[in-house]
């Protein structure tokens, strides 16, 4: 089989490893004697993940790497490769070439209707992402296409056009903005404010944020599910990836492709379960009705990653979801010791596994985040402030 691999490491040339008759597994990673593929990346690991062929699929496996393996902005323990794949080791980018030897995306360079497309920036869950330029207003834009293999599916079309719908009509500063929908011959594009990249992205590139950044995210993103919430919308897919950031430092929340209505009653009804396992609300995963709360567990899940480099909990994702249901997290000051107490108790409230013990909605949420931005700076390498009891959850505190 042709494998190939396409290295980028910051604004250096892209370097192609050819691995086709290469003896597998192969492990990649910053040490030469432990590694058969070398990245000069100090984010990465000395011998940070494998690759190796198993009935014609390439498979990739962390191996307990520092700062994680991430395929297609996920981070994975194990997971098959496919060709035009990115996979990202610290801030080495790695592109796949499997099989014949077809261009990394035909559409790179190519006009469709006002638009050219000019290079691959993101893979979602049903296309591509590409940043690109409008002719005639002569503006760069974000060009989501949905993948050719769901061009004849009546259903992934459908959810394709309503995640346009209802992020056209919604106008929030903290909402990445749908500047149009529309079929140019077979593809169907979607055409957004182009960001800087994503919250995935400044994890991957530069590890954990501050107590700083990440409040700025929670505040940001939690004024965005306040105006969904507003809007009778359920998001249901905040993580890292769907929050970007744009040149001025504003956190934008993206992709409504899965957000559900909510009805009369309060509740969103859910036909099947959706969402990302790292990210997901137990309710949410156990498929019954859900509300904004669920929103805010996923942000609480994606605050808890951003701050620590971790996600909640690691494993399959059968195993990742079962824990957001049945298991408490890590003590989060053990894992970030040096973190706001104020900030660290928030997240756990987010992660609380009853949506009763959750605050009530994001309002609740962006008032705190705000209230803790205002507290002085802690000195420079001052130490932390001491934890002689452990703090004992004050269950059903948000309940009316």
């Amino acid at each position: 089989m042709n494998l190939k691999l396409h290295l980028t490491l910051a604004e250096t040339p892209t370097k192609i490893i050819d691995l086709t008759d290469a003896t597998l597994p192969t492990v990649i990673g910053r040490d030469s004697e432990v590694s058969q593929v070398v990245i000069p990346d100090s984010q990465s690991s000395r011998a940070h993940c494998s690759l190796d062929i198993e009935d014609e699929k390439v498979m990739v496996e962390d191996m307990g790497s520092r700062n994680g393996t991430w395929l297609n902005g996920q981070p994975i323990t194990r997971a098959r490769a496919y060709h035009g794949d990115i996979l990202k080791l610290g801030k080495t980018h790695i592109t796949f070439e499997i099989g014949d030897n077809k261009p990394i995306d035909p559409l790179v360079g190519q006009r469709l209707g006002g638009f050219e497309l000019q290079e691959v920036v993101g893979r979602g869950r049903y296309g591509t992402v590409f940043k690109g330029s409008q002719i005639n207003l002569g503006r760069q834009v974000a060009i989501k296409v949905l993948a050719e293999e769901y061009r004849d599916d009546p259903e992934k079309v459908q959810s394709f056009l309503t995640e346009a719908r209802r992020a056209g009509r919604l106008n929030h500063p903290h909402l990445v903005q749908v500047h149009d929908v529309c079929q140019v011959s077979d593809n169907y594009l979607l055409i957004m404010e182009l960001m800087k990249g994503s919250t995935a992205d400044i994890l991957r590139d530069h590890g954990p944020l501050g107590d700083e950044q990440v409040l700025h995210v929670i505040q940001h993103i939690g004024r965005a599910l306040g105006y969904a919430e507003s809007q009778r919308l359920v998001h249901r897919d905040v993580k890292p990836d769907n929050i970007l950031v744009n040149e001025e430092g504003l956190y934008k929340l993206a992709d409504l492709g899965i957000a559900a209505p909510i009805a009369d009653n309060g509740q969103a009804t859910q036909e099947r379960i959706f969402g990302s396992p790292h990210y997901i609300a137990p309710e949410q995963a156990r498929g019954g009705a859900i509300d904004g709360r669920a929103d805010l567990y996923g942000l609480g899940a994606t605050a808890w990653h951003l701050l620590t480099g971790k996600t909640v909990f690691q494993g399959s994702n059968r195993q990742v979801v079962l824990a957001h249901i049945n298991t408490e997290p890590e003590d989060l000051d053990k894992l970030a010791p040096n973190a706001n107490e104020d900030l660290i108790e928030l997240i756990e409230d987010l992660l609380e596994k009853d949506p009763d013990d959750r605050p009530r909605d994001a309002t609740e949420v962006v008032a705190k985040a705000e209230e803790i931005l205002k507290q002085p700076p802690r000195p420079k390498g001052a130490p932390p402030r001491p934890r002689m009891v452990k703090r004992v959850r004050r269950r059903r505190r948000y309940r009316g």
